[in-house]
């Protein structure tokens, strides 16, 4: 696939990218950086009938949304960076667990085409967990990436997406970083 085959994927690419650099530091304009590659994203994981994707990058325009205002008000996006409990995680991850089951009987049941549908919800989900835990300024939301991360490069690579798969593949890095930077800052 030649690079400006799919220019939407492209410009997809670009802002996602752009948006999760921003956020490793944090700097709050990754927020509405990131929402124009979500909203792109929209049309993109729709045609590749990766509708649980698709449906996620609504969830993420409204997350996101919210993040931008949490960041801004009071401190301008200063508060502090802090760890879950380990009640709060176990709680959590029941939660993912049961939504992921959930959610993809429901995707069976709208889209019986869908491609992948148990791997796409499951990484959709974890997706959603990640991003909530990323506006609450949890530096787990690091790991959650990381692990969406390694699991979206091959969805990606077999849904025919290569430049989305790429942009996965540094977000692996991207996260790592992300990982080692809000840990350092955690109070």
């Amino acid at each position: 696939m030649a690079l400006f085959e799919n220019p939407l994927e492209l410009t997809a690419v670009i802002f996602s990218l752009a948006g999760v650099l921003l956020a490793v530091k944090p700097y709050v304009i990754n927020w509405p950086i990131a929402m124009f590659g979500t909203a792109l994203y929209l049309f993109i994981f729709k045609e590749s009938r990766l509708y649980s994707d698709m449906v996620l990058q609504f969830f993420f325009l409204l997350i996101q949304a919210v993040g931008w205002w949490k960041w801004t008000k009071g401190r301008m996006g200063q508060s502090p960076i802090t760890s879950l409990s380990g009640k709060s995680l176990a709680r959590q991850t029941a939660v993912f667990l049961l939504l992921w089951i959930v959610w993809t009987q429901v995707v069976l049941a709208l889209f019986p085409q869908a491609n992948m549908p148990w791997i796409d919800s499951f990484t959709a989900a974890l997706s959603v967990w990640a991003v909530v835990l990323q506006a609450q300024r949890k530096w787990e939301n690091w790991i959650l990436w990381l692990l969406a991360d390694l699991i979206y490069v091959p969805m990606y690579v077999l849904a025919d997406r290569t430049l989305t798969a790429a942009l996965y593949s540094i977000f692996l890095f991207i996260a790592l970083a992300g990982l080692r930077s809000w840990h350092r800052q955690r109070v």
